[in-house]
């Protein structure tokens, strides 16, 4: 049994003579606790530092690459993008546009994505000719080439832009006026195609010297 004096550690059990001595032993205890909790290495703070950057750094392109337009790859209705020109069906026309009573230009490199391929409804300059290149017989309209027009990376302005967004545009060829949509006006050789958005002007074109195309 314990004198009326002695006290006893409820941690380990021993026995001391008085309060002073077992509190002194209980310190002992508490820095015994503290030494010997694991230490979190360098290295491992170096990792863990790692892993969370390279994590944030996956999120941010995750986030980037799902908000960037997607660059069109394969057909665009129908018409497909050839490493070279098709010679099977080579046929040109010529569009013109008037805008707000004024002339604008058609804009070069339509349908050409560089150093890759070429649609086969492209134009190569801001003449306004639009080359019809089709490796098969086949017929297009003129609203597949503005489909390949306004789906070409680097265009600018694009046709919706150009016309801002006029959907009732008045439709001549060869200066005739026709009452079919403008999506649906066929691409046929050496037709002067033009696109009136506001007043028609006094004089239509009816027709475009081609030279030798």
């Amino acid at each position: 049994m314990l004198k009326d004096t002695e006290k006893k550690c409820d941690i380990c059990g021993s026995k001391f003579e008085n309060s002073d001595k077992l509190d002194q032993h209980k310190e002992s205890h508490k820095e015994k606790n503290s030494t010997g909790r694991p230490k979190v290495s360098q290295s491992s703070r170096y990792k863990v530092t790692g892993i969370a950057a390279a994590a944030a750094v996956i999120i941010v392109l995750m986030v980037y690459f799902s908000d960037t337009p997607s660059v069109p790859t394969g057909d665009i209705q129908g018409v497909e993008c050839d490493p070279s020109e098709g010679t099977v069906f080579h046929v040109h026309a010529h569009l013109d546009m008037i805008v707000d009573s004024k002339q604008v230009t058609i804009p070069a490199g339509i349908g050409i994505k560089q150093n890759q391929c070429l649609y086969w409804l492209h134009t190569h300059d801001t003449s306004g000719v639009i080359h019809i290149e089709s490796p098969t017989q086949s017929k297009f309209t003129l609203g597949q080439f503005i489909q390949v027009w306004d789906s070409t990376p680097g265009i600018s302005p694009t046709f919706e832009e150009l016309t801002h967004g006029d959907k009732n545009l008045k439709v001549f060829v060869n200066g005739t006026e026709v009452n079919d949509s403008y999506d649906a006006i066929p691409l046929s050789a050496h037709d002067e195609i033009v696109l009136v958005s506001g007043d028609v002007p006094p004089s239509i074109p009816s027709s475009y010297e081609f030279g030798g195309l």
